[in-house]
């Protein structure tokens, strides 16, 4: 894979526990727009010592991945070279792909019919067919990145959220244990919704109650 600071967030994220990412991810990218991720709502990792003074934070999910969502004065700065942009986009395919190989961690243990259920054809397809779908969205977006084309990325965002919700399910109710699939799922549209938004470059797409774009 090619380097550069899309390639670079999605490995991180891909490759590492969450707390340790984010840690990787501030320091680095925050080097380049250090107004962008230093100033409003941002993740970060949790290094807070629990006190009288400094009560157990409220987010249990942040908690329970060593992260912590803290307001850090100051107005959130969009970064006009749309960063966050990239590296939201990058960070939430890490994450999925993350979401994948747990899950088929915790399926290669388990027997369904009398065999193993990760051989089953309906699983082994599933799998298949989100990891093809995350990989060439990670393709598509390194030539986006490439040529600075960022139309219609809302797309792309819904497109993972959805990709995010089939990977959850393959963890069925395990998921939804603190530090399951269903956490990181959480974590990614966290992401989404502090650097993901594009309405201040691009126009959203209005949707249904169903999610069709009308």
């Amino acid at each position: 894979m090619p380097d550069g600071p899309f390639n670079r967030v999605y490995q991180l994220f891909a490759g590492n526990e969450p707390a340790e990412a984010v840690r990787l991810w501030r320091l680095e990218l925050a080097n380049q727009t250090r107004r962008a991720f230093s100033q409003g709502y941002q993740l970060v990792p949790d290094e807070r010592k629990v006190t009288a003074c400094h009560p157990p934070q409220v987010d249990r999910v942040l908690a329970s991945l060593g992260l912590d969502l803290q307001y850090l004065g100051g107005e959130r700065t969009i970064a006009a070279d749309d960063t966050q942009l990239i590296a939201s986009i990058a960070a939430r395919l890490g994450l999925l792909m993350r979401m994948l190989g747990m899950s088929w961690t915790h399926l290669s243990a388990r027997r369904s019919f009398g065999m193993k259920t990760t051989r089953h054809q309906l699983i082994k397809a599933e799998f298949a067919d989100v990891n093809s779908q995350c990989s060439l969205l990670v393709s598509q977006w390194e030539m986006r990145t490439a040529a600075g084309d960022f139309q219609d990325a809302e797309e792309d965002h819904w497109q993972i959220t959805l990709l995010t919700n089939r990977a959850e399910k393959l963890m069925g109710g395990h998921g939804y244990l603190l530090g399951a699939t269903h956490t990181l799922s959480y974590l990614s549209m966290m992401f989404y919704s502090l650097y993901g938004k594009t309405t201040c470059h691009y126009a959203m797409p209005r949707r249904d109650s169903l999610g069709e774009v009308v």
